[in-house]
């Protein structure tokens, strides 16, 4: 079986989360247990791979968009040297205070995942995230949701859908 288009919120699901602090550099950056396999595996059943991610360090003024870009460009690289298997990375770098349309629950970053990839069937496509947040956009947006932890991770997930 194949789908569309996995949705991915980067962290909580791909890596872990860093409580109270941003991952600013690639050294702070741990796949969760099994998410290098699954996503790699999850390429095989979807046609496309798409990161949407939260990124309000940016705004806080951590981080700059060069330094998410470096471990974006890191992660990628750690996934796969041999093929691309994320699409793209859309992040909204905006403060939770500013209620951008971006920022999940927002689906501003899934809006412009579809005038991107025009071809995205909706119906046929997830997102797999770790928080409420997550879950709401997905569901605003009309695509499936699954929610991880860290009991039921990315990696199992794939294993039943593959």
């Amino acid at each position: 079986m194949m789908y569309d288009t996995l949705f991915l919120d980067r962290d909580g699901v791909i890596n872990k989360k860093l409580e109270g602090r941003y991952i600013t550099d690639f050294k702070d950056f741990e796949f969760i247990k099994g998410s290098l396999d699954a996503i790699i595996n999850l390429k095989s059943v979807f046609n496309k791979i798409i990161i949407v991610t939260n990124q309000q360090g940016i705004g806080k003024e951590i981080m700059s968009v060069e330094d998410l870009q470096i471990v974006h460009e890191k992660m990628q690289e750690a996934i796969s040297k041999e093929f691309k298997c994320i699409n793209k990375i859309y992040f909204c770098p905006h403060l939770e205070s500013e209620e951008c349309e971006c920022r999940k629950p927002g689906i501003g970053m899934l809006l412009q995942s579809k005038a991107d990839f025009p071809d995205i069937n909706i119906s046929n496509s997830f997102l797999v995230g770790d928080s409420d947040t997550d879950i709401q956009a997905g569901k605003r947006f009309g695509v499936k949701t699954i929610k991880v932890d860290n009991n039921f991770t990315l990696s199992k997930w794939a294993n039943s859908i593959i």
